[in-house]
């Protein structure tokens, strides 16, 4: 099997400009545009360097005085249209077909459109404007490539988005040598254009020339991303290629992984998919279980329910020197074998952080704490303390209520569009105004994003006003319900610290044990200890949740005061005010997801706004102490607390900045009135609207950004006035 990737002409020997860091048209066409040969007339008597050069005046004089029009060519067949669109000018590009240049004249040495110089470069707006002025898509350049072609190979996913949308473009289209879109994008390793490519119905049964599948290419790349979105959309994992010369039979998927050594990445996407390693589906060891999702979500969500509960009682009755490593042992042990479940849990559950796990631990806490509470505390100490357990009755309620409201909610998803027809429409007015990008548009959900707005990939949905995803309660917190998650935090530490007074009542009243066994605490200890060990472990493991949850609080009540979410506190994106000192800025860096977005939605004050081009960044991995971190909340408290110390002391920093408010901001008071009286205390808030100084805004539409704040500030990104949307 051929090691390199699809030909692009007939003979063989080209083939090699395709395994190139750029491909045919990009080398045959851009190689030489920057290195063109000095112009032999003067500038203002060249249309070509005028088009290069974007003199729109310049133009029109040269096509008044009737030297040249509108379809002049040079002596390789280029007009200046070509040099225009691939040079961005879009003035001039309207100006040219308005003049009544030839939208489909080929030209250069690829003999290409000034679509595809267009394509090439990512000029969308020019894209759009030739493809509205009647340019054809399907006309190809001397390799073969139409403009989808072109558009993939490039790996522009915005452009990739708004050609699927055009309706004259079919998604299957081969070039000269079979190959479609998704083979290239396949080979490419461009990971979110073939999940585009796949959502959008691509073929995965296609085969070139070659009888290669776009799988085959795939595991020539030996992207994991690509291997296994193939495998997820049922590519024929047993497909055989032409057979070559001399041989009787062609190559499998298996074939050509060993051949390109991406064996490692076609066994794991084939295990995460549901498959052995032979390409054989996996049979799921509980016959019964039909839904294999709902079944990984109550089983993972309950597991710690046993799991802890075991843990508590080993601790509680065993020696410590037995106890201890036991526990680790038992656990390390049961949770292993647990996880071995995830081999046939779906794609998207594959490893233990992507279930309700850590919601479980949460909930079975609450449910031993509740349990010793009620069979011990509360019959030993209601008489003498009542009111004590009355407020702890009370927190207990509220809290385990305020968990369940948190975790079930609607957090504030934002619809997603009912059509592709209001898509293309909403893709149209972005490019229109050069805000089709990766801040402004959601390629996974596809729609627009509205301010302050994220795509969480644990939820697959855009969440309006997000503020974190939390694994505590295995839901987003954002418009809807970050109210009640703080109402829950809040609830759970009054109820913690009622406990632990609760639970030294009760040990001071039990009656001394007749025989203490002690190896490492002190006698007095050790008494107090063995009245009800299981009592005071249970407490103790309460207690410690006192440390990650003072920290949120006291994170979350600094955020709510000045007007600000933990996801733009942790990407720097608002820039401190005169009451927001503490927050500074910072780069928004590539995520996993193969695009260069960071899923949050347009910023209000800075966002540099990519290009949109396939990220070949590599992220580095996190140790297992920075994840925790993570989870604990601990790199936000740090955040929080230090830079706002930093900040206070830095009083230049600080007073450059105060024309640079948070435009959210309506001052601390009237930021706290509208987060506590937005929307009911009990029951569902799911409307995704939220009081801005007062007034109700939907955060699920609001794309402008809010007038009417105390601050000045300034935006990478403002909406386009009501008065503009009808202009050219």
């Amino acid at each position: 099997m051929p090691s390199r990737p699809p030909s692009t002409t007939s003979d063989r020997k080209r083939s090699s400009s395709a395994t190139s860091s750029k491909d045919g048209l990009d080398k045959v066409e851009l190689s030489d545009l920057d290195s063109s040969p000095p112009p032999p007339l003067a500038v203002e008597q060249d249309l070509m360097q005028l088009a290069r050069l974007g003199e729109l005046r310049g133009v029109q004089k040269l096509f008044d005085s009737g030297k040249f029009t509108a379809r002049s060519k040079d002596e390789q067949g280029i007009t200046a249209l070509h040099w225009a669109a691939i040079n961005g000018h879009y003035a001039l590009c309207h100006f040219l077909i308005q003049s009544g240049a030839d939208v489909n004249a080929k030209g250069g040495d690829a003999d290409a459109t000034p679509v595809l110089w267009a394509s090439k470069r990512c000029n969308l707006k020019i894209v759009s404007l030739l493809l509205a002025h009647g340019a054809d898509p399907l006309l190809r350049d001397d390799q073969g490539y139409n403009l989808l072609h072109s558009a993939t190979l490039d790996g522009n996913v915005f452009q990739l988005v708004m050609l699927l949308h055009h309706p004259d473009i079919p998604i299957d289209v081969p070039d000269a040598q079979g190959h479609t879109a998704l083979m290239w994008a396949a080979y490419k390793g461009f990971g979110a254009c073939v999940d585009i490519l796949l959502r959008w119905g691509a073929s995965v049964h296609a085969v070139d020339d070659m009888g290669f599948t776009a799988l085959h290419w795939a595991l020539v790349k030996g992207n994991y991303m690509c291997i296994q979105k193939m495998v997820e959309f049922d590519s024929d994992r047993f497909a055989r290629s032409k057979p070559p010369e001399g041989q009787t039979e062609g190559d499998t998927p298996a074939m050509t992984a060993s051949k390109m050594k991406s064996e490692r990445q076609w066994h794991r996407a084939l295990i995460d998919s549901g498959y052995d390693e032979a390409g054989n589906p996996l049979s799921f060891p509980i016959p019964f279980v039909k839904n294999r999702r709902w079944f990984y979500n109550r089983f993972f969500f309950l597991w710690p329910f046993a799991l802890g509960g075991l843990q508590l009682y080993m601790l509680a009755h065993m020696l410590v020197w037995i106890a201890v490593p036991g526990v680790l042992l038992v656990g390390y042990g049961l949770q292993y074998l647990v996880q071995k479940l995830l081999r046939w849990a779906p794609p998207d559950m594959k490893h233990m952080h992507r279930t309700p796990f850590l919601a479980g631990i949460f909930a079975a806490s609450l449910f031993w704490v509740g349990v010793r509470y009620f069979l011990d505390i509360l019959p030993w100490t209601f008489r003498s303390h009542t009111i004590l357990n009355l407020a702890f009755l009370t927190s207990f309620s509220l809290c385990t209520y305020f968990y369940a409201l948190t975790m079930t909610a609607d957090p504030g998803y934002i619809p997603k569009g009912l059509s592709r027809g209001a898509t293309k429409k909403t893709i149209d007015e972005l490019v229109e105004h050069d805000a089709f990008n990766e801040t402004h548009f959601c390629t996974a959900c596809m729609i627009r994003k509205p301010l302050r707005s994220k795509h969480c990939k644990r939820c697959g949905r855009c969440v309006a006003k997000e503020d974190h995803h939390c694994p505590w309660v295995d839901n987003c917190i954002a418009v809807n319900n970050h109210k009640h998650f703080l109402l829950y935090v809040i609830f759970l530490i009054a109820g913690l610290g009622l406990l632990i007074r609760l639970t030294y009542v009760y040990i001071e009243i039990l009656p001394n044990p007749s025989e203490t066994h002690c190896s490492i605490l002190k006698d007095k200890i050790c008494e107090a200890f063995s009245r009800d060990p299981l009592t005071i472990i249970t407490t103790g493991w309460g207690a410690l949740q006192l440390t990650w949850t003072f920290m949120l609080i006291f994170v979350h009540l600094t955020q709510v005061a000045r007007a600000i979410t933990t996801l733009e506190t942790m990407k720097g994106q608002h820039r401190a005010g005169p009451l927001v000192t503490a927050i500074t800025t910072g780069a928004v860096s590539a995520e996993g997801g193969q695009v260069n977005a960071s899923g949050s939605g347009p910023d209000a004050i800075d966002h540099d706004s990519g290009d949109g081009k396939h990220s070949h960044a590599h992220k580095k991995k996190e140790g297992c102490l920075s994840q925790w971190y993570k989870i604990l909340g601990i790199d936000t408290f740090l955040t929080v607390a230090f830079q706002g110390y930093k900040g206070a002391k830095n009083k230049d920093a600080s007073a450059s900045r105060r024309k640079e408010g948070n435009p959210f901001s309506r001052g601390i008071f009237r930021n706290c009135q509208d987060f506590w009286m937005d929307g009911p205390i009990f029951g569902r808030k799911e409307s995704g609207k939220a009081l801005l100084g007062g007034e109700l805004i939907d955060y699920t539409a609001v794309y402008d950004v809010p007038r009417g704040g105390g601050m000045r500030y300034r935006g990478a990104y403002e909406a386009v006035p009501q008065a503009e949307e009808g202009e050219a």
